[in-house]
């Protein structure tokens, strides 16, 4: 069971991660015209935006959690005493963000994968209508 502020640096986290999901499908579903393109353009996406997370996850535990906005949406009345609150946030947002950034480059390997297999497939597809 995650405590609120897990909660809370999930959610912070999820909310930008949704920002950047939503810009790669629709570069994504501008180049519906290849395939194989949009998925190797959403894969790169991916793993830049996973790069991203794994920086900010590094960065977290130093940076103060008064600007975090993890800490800015907490209900005053769940909010750690100042004295642990920069480990407790720190420590949530950095759980959150590896969360994400896992599930980020999992995006990453299957769009990678799938551009892969669609091309091979157009490819072997391709031959095939030269022999016949």
């Amino acid at each position: 069971m995650f405590s609120p502020i897990n909660t809370y640096a999930i959610l912070t986290v999820a909310r930008g991660c949704g920002f950047a999901g939503l810009a790669t499908f629709c570069a994504m579903f501008g180049l519906v015209f290849d395939p194989p393109l949009a998925l190797k353009f959403g894969g790169y996406s991916a793993m830049l935006t996973c790069a991203v997370l794994l920086l900010m996850a590094f960065r977290s535990p130093d940076v103060s959690y008064k600007k975090t906005e993890t800490w800015l949406t907490l209900p005053h009345d769940l909010r750690p005493p100042a004295p642990v609150a920069q480990i407790i946030v720190g420590r949530a947002r950095q759980r959150a963000l590896f969360i994400f950034a896992r599930v980020t480059a999992a995006f990453a390997a299957g769009c990678f994968l799938a551009a892969f297999l669609l091309g091979a497939w157009t490819s072997l597809l391709g031959l095939w209508l030269t022999i016949v």
